[in-house]
């Protein structure tokens, strides 16, 4: 079986370890934080046989690495874990790639830049839906972008709605967004 990590157990991070899951992977999440809400999720996903490692950031040491690392939203690039993941030749990966693959066939609209994201994002889904089109706002607000893609293969329709998509994703506005449509 594949092995992948999710980088951060924020709602991101949750969505991606679910739908790696689904998709067959052998999944870890790892958090540098711990907390009683993170303890509490942390049983939740051992329930759906996703390991989660709070209080300790990954390590690439041995033999057993993974062989997808998927980074949640508002993880820096630039960690040493990160940097040292892609030297090895590990795929690493956004939360919203990841989305992106299991929703490519479907029409996206990403919003990228430093401000007014989350306007927009509200004003583009605001426009969808009066046009009778059922989008899902995801990234930054709404839903997790990989929320939209596991609904999109539980259900066959995207999450609130099976037309379109919008988002807005990543601090400093360097990612797109998007959902499912139909």
């Amino acid at each position: 079986m594949s092995r992948a990590t999710v980088i951060g157990l924020g709602k991101s991070g949750v969505a991606a370890a679910r739908l790696l899951k689904r998709e067959g992977w052998e999944v870890e999440l790892s958090d540098s934080n711990t907390s009683e809400t993170l303890l509490q999720q942390q049983q939740e996903l051992a329930a759906e046989q996703i390991t989660v490692k709070l209080g300790q950031s990954l390590e690439l040491n041995g033999g057993n690495l993974p062989q997808l690392i998927v980074v949640s939203p508002g993880v820096p690039w630039d960690i040493p874990v990160l940097i040292k993941a892609r030297q090895l030749g590990i795929e690493t990966i956004g939360e919203m790639e990841l989305a992106w693959r299991n929703l490519q066939s479907l029409p996206w609209v990403g919003i990228t830049g430093t401000n007014g994201k989350t306007t927009t994002t509200a004003l583009i889904a605001a426009i969808f839906q009066a046009a009778e089109l059922n989008a899902s706002a995801c990234g930054n607000i709404g839903y997790a972008a990989c929320d939209v893609a596991l609904s999109y293969r539980e259900q066959g329709t995207g999450v609130g709605g099976d037309e379109g998509a919008g988002g807005d994703e990543g601090a400093g506005g360097d990612e797109g967004a998007g959902g499912a449509g139909g």
